[in-house]
């Protein structure tokens, strides 16, 4: 009797004992079934993330512009700023009203492509520069000791002539050199405005005795776009190649090469020497001076 209360008792347990293993076995298996999909989750999450910055990343790098491209988006801003700040100046100094004409209309012309400058360059992620560049703050500085006429030819010749040649040519390289479409749209489109300004700033200078005023690449604007009527010197319209020999004359207004004539060779005559300075001219020789040469 005893003995058949035990072996119940021990069939229930080894029942009961089944029943708990199970349990746990299935519950063991549930979690690592678990662990398993929310790891599986976390790295094709981890790997969309990845994979969406590397986009992001290409995309960034695809719309910032070239190094060559940002250095002359600089060089033009510097071209827009410096005529801006020029142009004030003209307004406060200058007397004359067609100097201030032109110097407004710099202003809002360069402000205008300054401005369409600056929304090309953000999108492009490029910092400008907010105002003139070294040589153009020393030039502002001697004209701003300038006053009346010496002012105005000084401001026509620097920024009216010489900054719209530089500007003209650095405009043409973007067009040439430019890898941004859009920049070599901008370069385009205000080289037009920029050769007008060109053509008002020599319209300007000869309205101020600047001659036909040309500019050049080296600061400087000649008065008649070549040297004769700078030097002041002449040689004899009769002498050299005209049957004699040449004589140096007086100062003339048209002559070439100033200071005393250098005879040149008569026809069928010797070399002609260095004529000294005469008083008046004749078609062989100078009054008061000795001739170059004598034809045979």
């Amino acid at each position: 009797m005893n003995r058949q209360l035990i072996l119940k008792r021990m069939a229930a347990c080894a029942t009961l004992a089944m029943m708990f293993g199970g349990a746990v076995a299935q519950n063991a298996t549930g979690s690592a079934a678990t662990g398993s999909m929310s790891g599986n989750s976390s790295a094709t999450a981890g790997a969309g993330a990845s994979g969406a910055s590397r986009a992001s990343g290409a995309s960034g790098a695809s719309s910032k512009a070239a190094s060559g491209d940002q250095k002359m988006m600089r060089d033009i801003a510097y071209s827009n700023i410096s005529e801006i700040a020029a142009g004030k100046l003209a307004l406060e100094k200058s007397q004359s009203d067609d100097v201030k004409s032109f110097a407004q209309k710099m202003i809002d012309d360069h402000t205008k492509a300054q401005q369409e400058l600056q929304t090309l360059a953000d999108g492009k992620g490029v910092k400008l520069p907010t105002e003139p560049d070294s040589k153009h703050k020393a030039l502002a500085k001697v004209m701003s000791g300038l006053k009346g006429d010496a002012f105005d030819k000084r401001y026509l010749k620097q920024g009216g002539l010489n900054d719209h040649e530089n500007t003209h040519k650095l405009l043409t390289r973007v067009q040439d050199k430019a890898k941004d479409a859009d920049l070599k749209a901008y370069a385009a489109k205000t080289i037009v405005a920029v050769d007008q300004h060109l053509t008002m700033a020599q319209e300007a200078a000869s309205k101020h005795g600047m001659g036909n005023a040309k500019a050049n690449m080296t600061g400087a604007a000649t008065d008649n776009g070549t040297m004769g009527r700078r030097t002041g010197g002449a040689t004899s319209s009769s002498g050299g190649n005209s049957g004699g020999a040449a004589s140096a004359g007086s100062a003339g207004t048209m002559g070439t090469m100033g200071g005393t004539g250098a005879g040149a060779m008569g026809n069928g005559g010797s070399p002609a020497g260095t004529g000294t300075m005469g008083t008046t001219t004749t078609p062989g020789a100078a009054t008061g001076g000795t001739t170059g040469g004598a034809s045979r």
